[in-house]
């Protein structure tokens, strides 16, 4: 019968071999996003040609950003703060109830090191605000990457760490972490708030960031009094 030192092991070597796989998807969604930061920046035609088709479809699904719900004045733009708050207080309580108190303070580590990550692009890139229906910005501040989808990334990617792969709540948290994000990214462009790469900036952010802290909270101790808190 496997002694509890066998299980440390086990549980460790489990650790260290996840290490490479969320170390991998960092630098791999950095270089994609060091790629796209640099489309951005240099105003390439492919860059508004992709944005311009987003925008089209979503005024064809949704209607314009004249409508009475979009735009920066609308509940569209209360939209995804709200989901991105709902998400972020979620994770927290699962990382909570799981007795993960450390995962958690990496957790909020990580949204702090995107946030300044976030600001200096913002800087870098210095894309403007998409023009409203009515002509001006909607903000006067700069748009790539969008920090609510590189956030919402990141908890969503956190949480299914935690979750471990494979279970029904596994599958049920990706799907609907899946919807949440996209939900957030949509509500991002009906709100005239990013264009549609700096939503997908945004979620590059997210991976780069949020596999670090998977890593992170992956290698921490999964469990309590010798089993894991499900």
């Amino acid at each position: 019968m496997p002694s509890q030192q066998d299980a440390d092991h086990a549980v460790t070597g489990a650790a260290a071999g996840a290490a490479p796989r969320h170390l991998l998807g960092s630098a791999a969604a950095a270089l994609a996003l060091a790629a796209l930061t640099a489309l951005v920046a240099s105003g390439s035609d492919l860059v508004s040609a992709f944005d311009e088709k987003v925008r089209a479809g979503a005024d064809r699904a949704f209607g314009t950003s004249a409508g009475s719900w979009l735009g920066a004045d609308g509940p569209a733009d209360a939209v995804g703060s709200a989901l991105l708050g709902a998400c972020l207080l979620t994770v927290l309580g699962v990382l909570v109830h799981r007795r993960r108190p450390g995962a958690a303070l990496w957790v909020l580590a990580g949204l702090t090191v995107q946030f300044a990550a976030e600001t200096a692009l913002e800087t870098l890139v210095g894309r403007p605000m998409p023009l409203s229906a009515d002509g001006p910005a909607a903000d006067s501040g700069y748009s790539f990457p969008s920090g609510h989808m590189a956030s919402a990334t990141l908890l969503v990617l956190v949480l299914l760490v935690v979750l471990r792969t494979g279970t029904r709540m596994w599958w049920s948290c990706l799907g609907l972490g899946s919807v949440l994000v996209a939900a957030v990214g949509v509500s991002r462009v009906l709100a005239d708030a990013h264009h549609a790469t700096d939503v997908a900036g945004g979620v590059l952010l997210g991976f780069v960031v949020g596999c670090a802290v998977a890593w992170r909270v992956d290698a921490g101790p999964p469990h309590s009094s010798g089993r894991e808190t499900r």
